[in-house]
């Protein structure tokens, strides 16, 4: 290998910026940068560039983050939108039910209090004690027991809902009758005839106790309350 060759490897390149800058004199100027001043520059310019990719990068990044919380949001607020609907719904369907248990509950009390009223009503001793109209005079035997004399053929009936408490033989009539009615009155019904009823048997208002014929058509009729005696034409409703 011959020198030129040698001097030819061991040649470098160098870089040289050049500057020209005009002066106030109207002068210009030629100013130079050596090789390792451009190769600071360029790695300098390069790191600006590595920091501005790595910027938008992570700007990028943050975008689209960003775009898919607010997508994620968004369906969120769909869902959250029709949950508080269906809600809203089964609320007013719930509404709607207890409206219609509350009516059904006051129609219910409604109609228990009716009940209720009709059932205390029907075992109140008002009622005429014979199935037919009669004659009506005062018991001079008893104090406020009156007599009734009924047709033949006709029936001495109770006078309210009650039970037969007692069916005994009486010192002016044949039989005497007590219906306790459950609510501090008693009706007590004197009679030569049969009864049709015995002790225990519950009645109803209207019930045969006597049948009426030739010997017994005579009726004592008596009301107590709380077993005080009170005026029967006081109390009940005589009809016919």
């Amino acid at each position: 290998m011959n020198e030129s060759e040698n001097q030819k490897k061991k040649r470098k390149y160098n870089y040289t910026l050049m500057l020209f800058v005009d002066s106030n004199e109207g002068r210009i100027r030629q100013m130079g940068i050596g090789p390792r001043a451009v190769e600071m520059m360029a790695a300098f310019v390069l790191l600006i560039m590595l920091i501005l990719g790595i910027g938008f990068a992570f700007n990028y990044n943050k975008a689209q983050n960003l775009e898919a919380e607010n997508v994620k949001q968004a369906e969120t607020i769909t869902e959250l939108t029709e949950e508080n609907q269906d809600l809203v719904d089964l609320r007013e369907e719930l509404s709607n039910k207890v409206t219609i248990l509350s009516d059904t509950i006051n129609q219910k009390v409604e109609e228990e209090e009716a009940l209720a009223q009709a059932e205390a009503e029907a075992h109140m001793p008002i009622g005429f004690p014979l199935s037919s109209s009669a004659s009506v005079a005062e018991s001079e035997d008893e104090e406020n027991m009156i007599v009734f004399t009924g047709a033949e053929g006709n029936s001495i009936i109770a006078s309210a809902d009650g039970t037969v408490v007692s069916i005994t033989t009486d010192s002016i009539y044949d039989r005497c009758i007590k219906i306790d009615h459950g609510n501090g009155y008693i009706s007590i019904y004197r009679n030569n005839g049969d009864e049709m009823v015995k002790e225990g048997d519950e009645v109803v208002r209207g019930a045969i106790l006597f049948v009426i014929g030739e010997e017994n058509t005579e009726l004592g009729y008596q009301i107590q309350f709380e077993e005080k005696s009170i005026d029967p034409m006081e109390f009940i409703n005589i009809d016919g």
